[in-house]
């Protein structure tokens, strides 16, 4: 017997209709940019390789789904002996509602108004590695939740940080010349507080934009605040004990424009304790300092883009003591030339009065780009010279050649520049972006 089964026809297309229109919405939203940058550093000296790691390559990758933002940036590290490692430089989610903003992940902040030496700018730690990039480049992201207000043309922003992210330091690197004043301690104080908060008020008037900003955390760079001596032995066997000083920050900045002129100020007032405590001595350290920075740019001839900046700073008052390493009398009382900062922009410790200046031109349909910068110590001997060449023979292509060559003085060692003479040296790279 021969049964006949009624088959019910589906029309698939709509299906497929409603499948290609989502998929195409919601990959329309992702967008990523990058750049693939292989380079070699030589010294000038004799020719010799640095070998410190590199980005070799960077993607910056977003997804946007309605008010919503998911935000990605990541590194390759790599050496040149084969050392390779990977970086989430920064993941968060991003919501943009119409009161303003409102961040919570991995994140790079960027406060201050002037160029790249921020002293109001300490929410991120440095990594030393990519100190001499710019910007958010030398900097390593922190954990953290931010809430920013806008009312017209006025702006509040709250940032907490809920764990403490020191700076990375170069030990142990030969082919870097400022090395940290010792080596990497064992250990470090457990900090028994650390939330980390922020407040940003930004105002724009009719002369200029203001702002004020109040951040209180730990320092960035360890010190030393305690020791033991084990089994009351003596000072010869003193155990010392390193951690991260608190630090309050109360700053403010402005921008204004005079024509074609711009001018920049930025200015920090820095109140450091040590208020770790612990079942060992406390070293008590006390301090209080200001950096500062002012910068004009205008635009030259030809469109060349001129800078400078004059970056300050000052220990105001200190009171504590430090070690010595002298068994006889191990610790002394803390003075302004032995008290180190750990928070504020590095560029501070190369001199307590510097001035940066710097010239960028474009040539040939901007596939050029030709720039030199220097940094010199207004107090003493020492300065930085450099220059820069990009060029980009076809679109998304470009070779990199760059010079950094320090002189400093050779009747003093300690001074930065003469420690980052043999640092002098050439960069040449192959970039490409995407």
């Amino acid at each position: 017997m021969t049964q006949i089964f009624n088959k019910k026809t589906i029309n698939l297309q709509p299906y497929i209709f409603f499948f290609v229109i989502v998929s195409s919405n919601l990959f329309s939203q992702i967008t990523y940019s990058g750049n693939v940058h292989p380079l070699k550093m030589i010294r000038t000296s004799d020719q010799s390789e640095i070998n410190l790691p590199f980005r070799l390559a960077t993607i910056n990758a977003n997804y946007t789904l309605g008010a919503f933002d998911l935000v990605t940036n990541s590194a390759i590290e790599y050496r040149w002996d084969g050392d390779l490692s990977t970086d989430l430089r920064e993941v968060y989610v991003a919501y943009f509602p119409d009161w303003g903003e409102v961040k919570v992940g991995k994140q790079i902040h960027a406060w201050g108004m002037v160029d790249g030496n921020n002293p109001t700018d300490n929410l991120n730690a440095y990594d030393y590695y990519f100190m001499f990039l710019p910007g958010a480049d030398r900097k390593i992201g922190s954990r953290s939740a931010s809430v920013n207000l806008i009312f017209g043309n006025y702006q509040i922003e709250t940032v907490i940080i809920p764990e403490h992210t020191p700076n990375r330091l170069t030990f142990g690197e030969d082919d870097f010349p400022i090395q940290p004043p010792m080596d990497e301690p064992e250990s470090y104080v457990t900090i028994e507080k650390p939330l980390e908060v922020g407040l940003r008020l930004r105002g724009s008037f009719t002369l200029a934009d203001v702002g004020l900003s109040y951040f209180k955390g730990h320092d960035r760079s360890f010190s030393l605040v305690g020791y033991t001596i084990p089994n009351s032995i003596g000072f010869g066997y003193i155990d010392l004990k390193f951690g991260f000083r608190e630090t309050e920050v109360y700053g403010a900045n402005f921008v204004t424009f005079l024509g074609d002129f711009t001018i920049r100020g930025e200015g920090a007032y820095f109140i450091t304790d040590n208020s770790n405590n612990g079942e060992w001595l406390k070293i008590e350290t006390k301090a209080e300092y200001l950096q500062y920075v002012l910068q004009g740019e205008m635009t030259g001839p030809y469109d060349v883009a001129l800078n400078a900046q004059y970056i300050g700073s000052r220990i105001l008052e200190v009171e504590g003591q430090t070690f010595t390493r002298n068994p006889d009398k191990p610790f002394m009382d803390l003075t302004e030339d032995t008290f180190t900062p750990g928070m504020g922009t590095p560029f501070a410790m190369f001199a307590e009065n510097g001035l940066s200046i710097s010239a960028t031109g474009w040539m040939f349909d901007d596939r050029l780009e030709l720039s030199v910068n220097s940094f010199m110590n207004l107090d003493e001997n020492g300065y930085m010279l450099g220059g820069r060449a990009f060029y980009s023979p076809v679109e998304s292509w470009g070779i990199v050649a760059q010079l950094s060559q320090f002189i400093g003085d050779e009747e003093n060692p300690e001074n930065p520049f003469t420690q980052l003479e043999d640092f002098s040296h050439i960069q040449i790279g192959l970039k490409y972006s995407f």
